[in-house]
């Protein structure tokens, strides 16, 4: 299985840290149970908020501020990645094209 297109907005009532709360816990949730729902790859939505000065938390999905600069949940997603991804070379077909 890829699980795709996951997310949680911020915004006014969407604090940062509960960003970093959601992703943590489907991150941990996809990997302690990888084997039996047979997910082999995991992708955030957005590395990059669509418009962070809009209030609706569907423009403010990303990793990083839409000025580029980094919300809390773009290091615990590289502290993420650390722990459980695969070096590139690893992942099947990688090179391949």
């Amino acid at each position: 299985m890829h699980v795709t297109e996951h997310g949680w907005g911020t915004g006014p009532d969407r604090p940062f840290r509960r960003q970093v709360e959601i992703l943590e816990l489907v991150v941990g949730l996809l990997v302690e149970r990888s084997g039996v729902l047979n997910v082999d790859t995991y992708e955030h939505f957005a590395l990059r908020d669509a418009d962070s000065g809009n209030p609706d938390p569907v423009f403010q999905l990303g990793l990083l501020r839409s000025d580029y600069s980094r919300k809390p949940a773009f290091e615990a997603y590289r502290s993420l990645i650390a722990a459980y991804g695969q070096p590139v070379a690893a992942v099947s077909g990688a090179g391949d094209w």
